[in-house]
């Protein structure tokens, strides 16, 4: 099992603006045209303290059918979270939209995800093996073998609270590994 905390998360203003688009959120009306986004992303990112948990598991495994639902060699899980990181950034940052938020928590949610997924593809590689999709976990059984695998209370500060993770910007995914296909030689 590994634990990496307080790594740097380079939030991208590219994918801000795409998901605020999406979002409907008009970045430009809120004053945050292509420099102050930047400079704004620029703090955000220097005051947010990420921190994975993740582990690879082999078969036989009992949770490994609510825990990773496309059958292959192991299985990663992935526990992210800013913890309680954003809250004084947004208390600081008053003029930011409030629905940006969201597609904040998200998109460095995801970056953290993105930085443990390449440790463990990088280990997937060594062993002639590739990995599935990230798989979501959502479900209150799912999120609860997950932290109990992982024992995030303990070493993340992260806990279930009503079939959701606390604090609210952490995230648990899966991995499958499966074996690299081998090209057939006419």
């Amino acid at each position: 099992m590994r634990k990496i905390k307080g790594f740097k998360l380079s939030l991208r203003a590219h994918v801000v603006k795409q998901r605020s688009k999406k979002a409907k959120i008009d970045l430009e009306a809120a004053g945050l045209g292509e420099l102050p986004l930047a400079k704004f992303l620029e703090r955000t990112s220097k005051a947010l303290i990420p921190g994975v948990l993740f582990d690879t598991f082999g078969h036989p495994d009992a949770d490994q059918p609510i825990l990773s639902p496309m059958p292959g060699l192991a299985y990663s899980l992935i526990l992210a979270t800013l913890g309680e990181s954003l809250q004084p950034v947004r208390a600081k940052e008053a003029s930011i939209p409030e629905a940006l938020w969201p597609i904040l928590e998200e998109h460095a949610l995801d970056e953290a995800v993105r930085f443990a997924s390449g440790l463990i593809a990088d280990e997937a590689e060594k062993d002639n093996c590739e990995l599935s999709p990230l798989n979501p976990l959502s479900d209150s059984g799912a999120l609860e073998a997950a932290l109990r695998k992982l024992d995030g209370a303990a070493k993340l500060g992260v806990t279930l609270e009503g079939g959701r993770l606390s604090p609210s910007a952490s995230l648990a995914v899966s991995q499958s590994w499966l074996a690299k296909s081998k090209a057939k030689r006419k």
